[in-house]
């Protein structure tokens, strides 16, 4: 079996917990209108009979005001490492 690790990145509220959630299936991340909802890496896992993939949603990336911002920022940035894959979503 192959596997991979693959990050999805993207300004707020573009729809990255949303794209999770529909390719695994089921709801792993939380899904809002605000923005930076969410504030934490989150992880999903997809099996087929030949791959697997661990996906990790993260926090928008944007210019931050607060130090709170500058956090998320980081948590989003931190989560680049060491993947595989960056799955860059745009609205």
């Amino acid at each position: 079996m192959r596997s991979g690790f693959v990050t999805i990145v993207g300004r707020p509220n573009v729809g990255k917990s949303t794209l999770l959630n529909r390719m695994l299936g089921t709801k792993v991340s939380i899904v809002s209108n605000k923005p930076q909802t969410t504030r934490t890496e989150v992880r999903g896992v997809l099996t087929r009979p030949d791959v697997q993939a661990v996906f990790c949603d993260t926090p928008g990336i944007h210019k931050p005001r607060t130090t709170l911002g500058e956090r998320l920022n980081h948590t989003a940035r931190s989560a680049l490492a060491d993947m595989d894959v960056v799955l860059f979503v745009v609205d």
